[in-house]
C-alpha cells in the first residue's frame, strides 16, 4: 500500500510537470488516474479530471474512474453524469457504466430509472444485484388513515387503503390500489369506494409516460335518501430527467353525471445528492370546474421538501395553498371532493426503511376546511400509517 501511494505521488508531480510544461497527454492522465484509482485516492482523481478536462482530454476509463470516485463519495449526480459520458464511447457494450448508472438510479431513489438500466445488463450480473424482469407481486402495501375535524357535527372519518405494485417488464410497471373511505356527520353518512391503475412506461432512460385510470364511487344517505354519485378520472403525467432537476407536466379529467372539472399541472423538482439526499419540488395546478349552472377556475400550489435522515429515514413535509375540491394529487391516486373543501394544508411524513423488504410509515396533516353553504372554516387533523412490504 506504501509502495502504491509513492507511485501516485511521483506521478502527480509528473503531471504537474507535464502541464507546466504544456505536455500533458493522454498517457499522464491515463498513468496518474489509475494510479490514484487503485490506491483510493478519490479527490485526487476528481483533480485529475479536471486537469484533462481543461486540456481537451477525455477517454472511456477516465470518465468510469471518475464516475466511481463520485459514486464512493455518495455524489450520486455527478457519477451518474460521468457514466453517462462513458457509454459515448461504446453504447453496446459497457457493462460497468450500466450497471454503476443502475446503482446510483436505486441510491437516488429513481427505480424507474434504475430499471431501464437493468434491462442493458447479463443474465449474471441481474443475477447477482437480484434484479428480475417480471414481478407479478412486486410489493405490497396498507394505509389507514384517522381523520378528526374539530367541527361538532362532523364526525371522524376513516381510510382505508390496500395497493399492489406489479412489474411487466424493465421499463413498464403497473400500479393498483382499492381503498374506501366513510365520514358522517349528524345529517347524512358518506362513504367512497375507489380503484385506482398506474401505468408507467420508460421509453428512455430518463423519460417516464404515465397513463392511469381512478374509479369514485361515492354514496350519500341523508335521512331515507340514498344517493350515488359514480365517476370517472382519466390521468397522464410526463417526466423528464435533466441530471439533478425532474420536468413533468400532468393533465387529469373528473366527470360524473353534474360535474366535469379538468386540471393541468407542471412540476419541477431539484435533487441533492450525498447522504441526506435532499429534493425540493414545486407543483402549480389550474383546475377548470364545471357544474350544471357554473364554471370557474382556480389555481392551487404545492411545495414539497424532503430529506434522508440516519440512512433509514426519509422525512417530508409539504404545504398546499388553494382551494383543493376536485383536486387530484400523488399521480392520481388521492382524489379530494368533498361539500367542505380543504383551503389550506400542510404536513409532514416520516419513511422507517426497517429492513430491506420492509418500509413503515407515518403521515400527519392539518387541514383548514370550509364549508361553502355557511361560509364557516374549520380545522381536521388527521393520521396516517402504513406499510410497504417489497416482495
Amino acid at each position: 500500500m506504501k509502495s502504491v501511494r509513492i507511485i501516485v505521488l511521483l506521478l502527480f508531480f509528473y503531471s504537474l510537470l507535464s502541464y507546466a510544461n504544456n505536455q500533458v497527454s493522454v498517457v499522464s492522465i491515463d498513468s496518474l488516474s489509475y494510479a490514484q484509482f487503485n490506491a483510493g485516492d478519490w479527490d485526487g482523481l476528481i483533480e485529475t479530471a479536471e486537469l484533462a478536462e481543461k486540456n481537451n482530454i477525455d477517454f472511456k476509463w477516465l470518465q468510469q474512474r471518475v464516475g466511481y470516485a463520485y459514486f464512493v463519495k455518495k455524489q450520486y449526480y455527478k457519477s451518474m453524469r460521468h457514466y453517462e459520458k462513458a457509454l459515448d464511447y461504446d453504447d453496446d457494450d459497457d457493462e460497468i457504466s450500466r450497471l454503476y448508472l443502475y446503482y446510483n438510479g436505486l441510491y437516488t431513489g429513481r427505480t424507474a430509472f434504475a430499471r431501464f438500466q437493468a434491462s442493458q445488463l447479463s443474465e449474471i450480473t441481474l443475477t447477482e444485484v437480484s434484479e428480475k424482469q417480471y414481478r407479478l407481486i412486486d410489493a405490497v402495501d396498507l394505509e389507514y388513515s384517522y381523520k378528526m375535524p374539530d367541527h361538532p357535527a362532523t364526525h371522524q372519518g376513516h381510510y382505508k387503503r390496500l395497493g399492489l405494485n406489479s412489474q411487466l417488464g424493465f421499463k413498464l410497471n403497473i400500479y393498483q390500489s382499492f381503498s374506501t373511505f366513510n365520514q358522517n356527520t349528524d345529517t347524512t353518512q358518506t362513504r367512497q369506494n375507489e380503484y385506482f391503475v398506474l401505468l408507467g412506461w420508460n421509453p428512455v432512460a430518463k423519460t417516464n409516460i404515465s397513463i392511469g385510470y381512478h374509479y369514485v364511487g361515492s354514496k350519500v344517505v341523508y335521512g331515507a335518501d340514498t344517493f350515488n354519485y359514480p365517476g370517472n378520472i382519466f390521468y397522464g403525467k410526463i417526466t423528464r430527467q435533466l441530471n439533478r432537476f425532474d420536468l413533468a407536466v400532468s393533465g387529469a379529467s373528473f366527470k360524473n353525471d353534474w360535474l366535469d372539472s379538468k386540471q393541468l399541472g407542471v412540476h419541477l423538482g431539484v435533487n441533492f445528492a450525498g447522504s441526506n439526499n435532499i429534493n425540493l419540488t414545486s407543483s402549480y395546478y389550474r383546475i377548470i370546474e364545471t357544474g350544471l349552472d357554473y364554471s370557474y377556475g382556480r389555481n392551487v400550489f404545492k411545495q414539497t421538501a424532503g430529506i434522508m435522515l440516519f440512512n433509514k429515514l426519509w422525512t417530508e413535509a409539504y404545504v398546499n395553498l388553494g382551494n383543493l375540491n376536485q383536486f387530484i394529487d400523488n399521480n392520481g391516486l388521492y382524489f379530494y371532493n368533498s361539500l367542505d373543501p380543504t383551503t389550506f394544508r400542510t404536513g409532514i411524513s416520516g419513511f422507517w426503511y426497517v429492513c430491506k423488504p420492509l418500509t413503515i410509515y407515518l403521515n400527519y396533516n392539518y387541514d383548514t376546511k370550509k364549508i361553502f353553504t355557511d361560509n364557516l372554516f374549520y380545522n381536521q387533523h388527521s393520521i396516517t400509517g402504513g406499510l410497504i412490504w417489497k416482495i
